[in-house]
């Protein structure tokens, strides 16, 4: 009985060694990847060229045209489903954003108890995107990469644009355009092809929806697809110094319907110069 014991314990001390040796390579590579984040041009002064409803946003949000960040970083609490008509599963994450130029580090996990369920890493770094996620946090069951996946984080990037006023005063690879009394667009050229995003204003001048046609989209089979895609923002106050929607929400628009698959709160925002 006793040698069992010590078996399954020792199991247990193996696996969670191999907890912490794969959660530090994992997070070296991440911190590898903010560190060409943060290595970015800071934000230009690019305030007059645009929309008045876009400008008196990220000024009344703090942003400073005078002041260039080079990047942003912020942690959430947040809900993540991994499949169409699958049930949500809390995860907690780090994000790191450019704001000078287009790029974002999404470092995501599942906790089991002291262990890590499923880490997921998304990031849009030098014009390129990857996505992938692993198991235990050592097993990798999903990678992506290359232009339709590429095409896809940049579309994540605009749309998470209430979350970086400083890069929409000042990020020149933004041109904005207003489509509508409370809508304007936002588009990126990139090199395979072209994200456009479209934010809805309330009445106060908060964005506080979003939508995009066509955004790229990984199947549960592996298969790309492109699907229209919707958000939502909402929870406005000050967090580390801007005025930030507190809550988060994202989906896709299937056959079916509309249905989330995100849905998160972020705190901890950090401004890095």
């Amino acid at each position: 009985m006793q040698t069992a014991f010590y078996l399954v314990l020792l199991a247990v001390i193996g696996l969670l060694a191999l907890q912490v040796a794969a959660a530090k390579r994992c997070r070296g590579r991440v911190l590898q990847l903010a560190a060409r984040l943060r290595d970015t041009p800071p934000t230009r002064d690019i305030d007059i060229a645009l929309p008045p409803l876009v400008a008196d946003f990220a000024r009344r949000a703090g942003a400073d045209p005078g002041r260039p960040m080079r990047a942003a970083s912020f942690n959430q609490t947040a809900e993540l489903r991994l499949k169409p008509g699958g049930r949500f599963h809390r995860i907690e994450a780090w994000q790191v954003v450019s704001l000078g130029r287009a790029g974002f580090v999404w470092d995501a996990r599942q906790p089991l108890g002291p262990l890590t369920r499923l880490r997921v890493l998304d990031a849009f770094v030098g014009g390129e995107g990857l996505l992938e996620a692993r198991l235990l946090g050592t097993i990798p069951v999903a990678r992506a990469s290359g232009a339709e996946i590429d095409l896809g984080e940049a579309y994540r990037y605009l749309a998470e644009l209430p979350w970086m006023p400083d890069a929409i005063l000042g990020n020149p690879d933004l041109t904005w355009r207003v489509t509508g009394p409370d809508t304007a667009e936002v588009r990126m050229t990139t090199r395979d092809g072209i994200a456009r995003v479209t934010f809805g204003f309330d009445a106060q001048g908060d964005i506080v929806a979003m939508e995009a046609r066509d955004r790229p989209a990984r199947d549960p089979d592996g298969t790309t697809r492109r699907y229209d895609w919707r958000g939502r923002f909402s929870d406005y106050r000050e967090i580390g110094g801007r005025r930030l929607p507190g809550f988060g929400e994202v989906g896709y628009v299937y056959p079916s319907g509309y249905e989330a698959y995100f849905r998160g709160r972020i705190s901890d925002y950090r401004l890095a110069p």
